[in-house]
């Protein structure tokens, strides 16, 4: 730099000893230019590296508080400012501000009730550009994180499933669970063991996609802790008192008809090899509301109701089978008027209260799992067929009661064409896709259609696990053989339209119809694509 600045000087006819003067003025104020950028290189790029852990900061508090929505946004905003101040990020400390801001405060501020914006401000301090007066740099990242709750699935109302004391509850199906080896190809996707084993323990023939019954320390007389299959209880504000009722927990031997509850050791007890058994050991864990009801693990577990299996109901004649000679009115048929007869205290005594009291653990949804023991030491005890129905009451408020996502379900009425509540469908999620699924949906079914809550079909597509395609439907009307979709799964997806609304009913809801009286167990599930919770801005 120095031979720079003497041949510039020399350039400007300045003598020898005036130019060594001259370029030492020169490099010096050059090395202050040079060193200013340097200071201010180094600044920016600690700026920038101090931009990217605000900006993390930011995200991990928006999707740590925005579970707690819309339900909570007291504890959203606690965990939201926790998780800031984990990454670094103090609420309240010298120079730093954690703002949460959800639908209620801010409309504004995000797009629905589900989502939670977090604001990360702090003040970094400088090191080169205090030498120009500037100590600190005031940072501010935004995150926005959405919550997609699992769709409540089957219900709008205090209750899941049939109700014979009732006969204004006609929902058109029974809530259905599978003993532990029961194989799915019977219908029951998540809680049978086996994939198409009547014999033995299938160890062999597991079925890929079971859920596994745990019991706590492997004591198979305590409640189980997974499995199963999971409802929502949702509680409103202000209510309290929730009262849960169970209609036919026990697995009772016999019915197979289409009129009574239908629970059966269905394929066993015809020879020595086969013993018909007793049925499977169906357990109710009611668990304490959280924002995140598909995962029990933190929940206090209110209550739980083991019923071990029992002789049939309907067994009026003391055969071991509900059949013809239990009808006790004469019509000719077993229904439930033989039932009101036959049974003491009639249909109404079928229905339970939950460990005979009542819950006040405030608003929000209660999960209560329902699964089937596991019987390793007698396999054939632990197949059979249990249908039953839930209810909810509380004090200043009405309840819902609905499947979490996925629903077991015996289709169960004497016509050939019912419609049934899919899925609630909320317009926030205008824009992405809702997939379906029915597992094993053709046992006398040939077509299905998939209808708004206006009343109108959407266009959709579908598939199966093996591969086979189906083209654009519009309408949503899928008509398929019998044994199309046997042991396998119909996915249906449609594409929910960006202007897609709904008023206070926003239930979509599946039409079914079969070319005879519906008699069938599946399992249906549905979702909208894409990670529960995740950053969406």
């Amino acid at each position: 730099m120095m031979r720079l600045a003497n041949r510039l000087v020399a350039k400007a006819g300045i003598d020898e000893r005036a130019q060594q003067g001259a370029a030492i003025v020169i490099v010096a104020a050059s090395m202050v230019v040079l060193l200013g950028f340097a200071a201010f290189s180094v600044d920016f790029g600690w700026l920038y590296l101090n931009g990217i852990r605000i900006q993390h900061g930011a995200d991990a508090a928006a999707l740590a508080g925005v579970v707690y929505e819309p339900g909570n946004q007291t504890k959203a905003y606690l965990e939201a400012r926790n998780s800031a101040a984990e990454n670094g990020y103090n609420d309240g400390a010298a120079g730093t501000t954690v703002t949460p801001v959800d639908y209620t405060d801010d409309a504004s501020a995000v797009e629905n009730q589900f989502q939670l914006r977090v604001t990360v401000e702090d003040d970094v301090n400088t090191f080169f550009m205090k030498l120009f007066g500037i100590e600190t740099i005031s940072m501010s990242r935004s995150a926005v994180a959405e919550y997609v709750l699992p769709l409540p699935m089957g219900s709008n109302l205090p209750y899941f499933g049939e109700d014979p004391s009732d006969p204004s509850r006609d929902p058109h199906f029974w809530a259905n669970i599978h003993g532990y080896y029961t194989p799915q190809s019977m219908g029951d996707r998540y809680s049978s063991q086996c994939d198409d084993d009547y014999t033995g323990s299938c160890a062999a023939h597991l079925n890929p996609e079971r859920r596994e019954t745990v019991h706590p320390g492997g004591d198979t007389n305590a409640a189980p802790t997974s499995g199963g299959y999971l409802y929502g209880i949702e509680v409103p504000a202000g209510a309290t008192n929730l009262s849960v009722g169970i209609f036919d927990g026990p697995f009772f031997l016999g019915g197979g008809d289409s009129v009574l509850v239908g629970d059966e050791n269905h394929g066993w007890g015809t020879d020595a090899t086969h013993p018909q058994g007793d049925g499977p050991v169906t357990w109710f864990i009611l668990y304490a509301p959280d924002p995140t009801p598909l995962n029990t693990t933190d929940n206090t577990v209110l209550c739980s109701v083991k019923y071990d299996p029992v002789t049939s109901f309907a067994d009026f004649n003391g055969d071991q089978r509900a059949d013809a000679g239990d009808d006790q009115d004469g019509d000719g048929d077993l229904d439930w008027e033989d039932v009101e007869i036959g049974y003491p205290g009639g249909v109404a005594a079928l229905w339970d209260t939950m460990c005979g009291t009542v819950f006040s653990d405030g608003a929000g949804v209660y999960p209560l799992r329902v699964v089937t023991g596991n019987a390793d030491a007698d396999p054939d005890k632990g197949r059979g067929l249990n249908r039953y129905s839930l209810r909810a009451s509380a004090d200043g408020g009405t309840p819902r009661v609905y499947g979490l996502g996925d629903m077991a379900v015996y289709v169960n009425f004497s016509a050939h064409t019912a419609r049934l509540n899919l899925a609630e469908v909320l317009p926030v999620h205008a824009g992405k896709d809702l997939v379906i699924e029915l597992w094993d949906p053709d046992s006398g079914n040939d077509a299905t259609k998939i209808i708004k809550p206006d009343g109108t079909s959407p266009a959709c597509t579908w598939s199966n696990v093996a591969g086979t395609q189906g083209a654009d439907v519009d309408p949503c009307d899928i008509h398929y053989s019998t044994n199309t979709f046997g042991n396998d799964a119909l996915e249906i997806r449609v594409h929910i339209p960006e202007d897609y609304t709904c008023s206070a009913d926003c239930w979509w809801e599946i039409e079914v119809h079969y070319t005879g009286n519906a008699n069938d167990t599946t399992t249906w599930s549905a979702h909208i694509e894409g990670n529960p919770v995740a950053l969406v801005e």
